[in-house]
């Protein structure tokens, strides 16, 4: 009864309705609480001076009631007993491993922004390239005994070279599978290229897909068309609609820029409506108009928040650049740690956007020396270049500090926004909880 409860210096407490409140440790995954108003009023008073027992005088509360409430809230160190503190730890090895495979070159599209220097110079990856790919998976899942690995494949366009992946797929999982491990694959493509051929392959391989998707009609096909100017909406909406009535895993990928801003709220509604997951990330290395940026992102989670009421999953469907609230993490992404880039002739770079760039560190798959992990240790580390107000953050393990690609001064370029958008997002999570409580009759 004497010791004394301290509050977590991350913690986060929002109202959610009349009468209910969320409570969060920003640096300990899935510690929501859904609180009402008298527990609200009870972690209020926690001033980290009083002791359980003179809070129970303070409250007028019995001692085994605090006691097994705070017991609760302990749990995921909302409170603790101490100053000991937890939060999100860089293991000492990689267990998983997830890369990005540039397939090709080779593009039928012609975005305003992409970022690949190299496109359309080379044409897909090498047979030899793939089989060298192949022999140090496995070299690395024997020695380090990695359970899971991802290979995203990608481009340029990687469904033009699906053919050659067709082959590559079945024999690289069946031989991981030997080995204790699983071998999950997906396409990052413009989904304007879609057969029966391919529908079928991606039905008996488990294989999943992201999308680019820049809005409807003509936010999407002013950025996102072919080389004759024709748009691609139409395409990628009926293909995407084509994955899904086929129960292939696919999500969607937003990058809001200028151009598309305004186009936001409605692009929300389609997706909400095709129950598909999506993402919505923020341009890099160009301005973009904060007022409106704030402006559609606000009216894009209204819409969201309705959804909710309508039984639609936020927690599952929707992720904010690379924001982690529930699960947190040390750095924004594997590159670095337990991932990497591997360009079309085999060189393995810290991240894709690197391709091309001859001033960044790489190595290549062709190094006999080294398995995966060896070369993605000795390779760019740019995670902790982080700045000093980071680290003082109460959302540090949401947002990592963003890309480190990207950063500026350290620091992800869109902090002000996160600030804003953080405690919303995690309020919509607590409102997809709370109606959850209501509707099973606990609350």
């Amino acid at each position: 009864m004497n010791l004394i409860p301290i509050k977590s210096p991350d913690l986060l407490i929002r109202p959610i309705e009349a009468g209910y409140f969320y409570a969060v440790n920003c640096s300990y995954p899935n510690s929501m609480r859904i609180l009402n108003n008298t527990q609200y009023h009870i972690l209020s008073a926690i001033d980290g001076q009083s002791s359980i027992s003179k809070l129970c005088d303070k409250l007028s509360i019995q001692a085994d009631v605090l006691d097994r409430f705070l017991g609760i809230l302990s749990k995921t160190e909302i409170i603790r007993f101490d100053n000991d503190f937890s939060k999100p730890q860089k293991p000492q090895s990689p267990k998983s491993l997830n890369f990005w495979i540039h397939t090709t070159n080779k593009c039928n599209l012609t975005c305003s922004y992409c970022y690949i220097s190299t496109l359309n110079t080379t044409n897909g990856m090498l047979d030899t390239t793939k089989k060298q790919l192949l022999h140090k998976l496995v070299v690395t899942v024997k020695k380090r005994k990695i359970t899971k690995v991802k290979f995203r494949l990608a481009g340029g366009e990687p469904m033009s070279q699906f053919k050659s992946w067709k082959a590559f797929i079945p024999i690289a999982k069946a031989l991981v599978k030997d080995l204790g491990c699983e071998l999950d694959f997906s396409f990052i493509t413009n989904l304007t290229i879609l057969t029966d051929e391919i529908l079928d392959f991606s039905r008996e391989y488990n294989i999943s897909y992201g999308v680019s998707l820049d809005g409807i009609e003509n936010y999407n096909d002013s950025n996102r068309k072919y080389r004759s100017g024709a748009g691609t909406y139409k395409i990628i909406d009926n293909n995407l609609k084509n994955l899904l009535s086929n129960s292939i895993r696919v999500s969607t990928s937003t990058v809001i820029n200028n151009n598309n801003l305004e186009g936001l709220p409605d692009l929300t509604r389609y997706l909400i409506d095709l129950n598909v997951p999506f993402r919505y990330s923020i341009v890099k290395g160009q301005d973009i108009n904060a007022e409106l940026l704030e402006k559609y992102l606000t009216e894009s989670y209204v819409i969201m928040k309705e959804a909710i009421q309508s039984g639609w999953s936020f927690s599952n469907r929707h992720q904010f650049c690379d924001l982690k609230p529930n699960e947190l993490g040390f750095q924004t992404c594997a590159s670095g740690f337990s991932g990497g880039a591997i360009y079309v002739d085999g060189t393995l770079n810290y991240c894709h956007v690197n391709f091309g760039d001859q001033s960044q560190l790489s190595t290549t798959i062709f190094n006999e020396d080294m398995d995966l992990v060896d070369m993605i240790e000795q390779g760019n580390h740019l995670e902790e270049m982080k700045s000093k107000d980071c680290g003082l953050c109460k959302y540090k393990s949401i947002c990592t500090s963003g890309c480190p690609v990207y950063r500026i001064d350290g620091k992800d370029p869109q902090c002000s926004i996160y600030h804003k958008f953080i405690p919303l997002i995690y309020e919509l999570h607590a409102w997809e909880r709370l109606k959850l409580l209501q509707d099973y009759g606990i609350v």
